[in-house]
């Protein structure tokens, strides 16, 4: 077998370090690889110059990831064919509780967002296409929990443990609502003032594929009411229960 390039591999550590921790300096960055700065600085700018980090907009010497990791693996992706499949029914779901809509599928331990339609208010919630967000504390993430076997809910549980306002037996309540209900509810416990209501997404075999979930204002699921918006999401998942199969 050959050798591997060093400096691709040297590369992909520095991608990967930047994605898991972005907006991240180049000290941070070195720490995370255990490579010299210079050699991180060289990767850093390669990787720049190639599409696949920018600065960090903040005004500080730090880096995040381009869209260009999203879309190629988009391309070959089974998320990229259900972000197509699923965007106009995100749009009907939009167009009928007037706030943002999320696609999320799962990456690794946590969830990344790969599809989305923006609500129509003044006042808005937003989530960058790429972002990853955790599965404890989000509408989309325990309606995913709610929906895996329990072996592999407490595997995800297990990784994010140690993330700020971790509490197992309130999401294990949550995610019990979430089984009875057929939906899940985040009432501002991920994000201050912004709430969510999640439905999983599953295939043609009954298999858990993503999860849609509505994000809005924590003042506006109360007027709205997290039932009625379940309704909605409820019946889109069932159309495309039916499309997948």
């Amino acid at each position: 077998m050959s050798q591997p390039i060093q400096s691709v591999v040297n590369a992909f550590a520095v991608l990967e370090a930047v994605a898991g921790h972005q907006p991240v300096g180049l000290s941070e960055t070195a720490r995370l690889t255990g490579l010299p700065k210079t050699t991180v600085l060289r990767c850093l700018s390669t990787l720049r110059e190639t599409g696949w980090l920018t600065a960090s907009p903040n005004g500080r010497s730090e880096w995040a990831l381009t869209n260009k990791a999203l879309l190629m693996g988009m391309r070959s992706a089974p998320a990229g064919d259900l972000a197509t499949l699923m965007q106009g029914e995100l749009t009907a779901i939009r167009e009928e509780v007037g706030e943002t809509v999320h696609l999320l599928v799962r990456d690794g331990d946590a969830q990344v967002v790969v599809s989305r339609a923006d609500g129509v208010g003044a006042i808005r919630t937003y989530l960058a296409l790429g972002t990853r967000v955790p599965h404890h504390s989000t509408a989309s993430g325990r309606a995913m929990l709610a929906a895996m076997p329990p072996a592999q809910r407490q595997q995800i549980l297990d990784a994010e443990a140690d993330l700020p306002g971790f509490d197992r037996d309130d999401i294990e309540r949550h995610v019990t609502a979430a089984i009875t209900r057929g939906y899940a509810v985040n009432r501002a416990e991920w994000r201050t003032d912004i709430a969510g209501v999640g439905v999983a997404i599953f295939g043609g075999a009954g298999e858990l594929r993503a999860a849609v979930s509505v994000s809005l204002p924590a003042t506006r699921l109360e007027d709205l009411g997290a039932e009625s918006i379940a309704d909605v999401l409820l019946a889109s998942q069932r159309r495309v229960a039916q499309l997948l199969r």
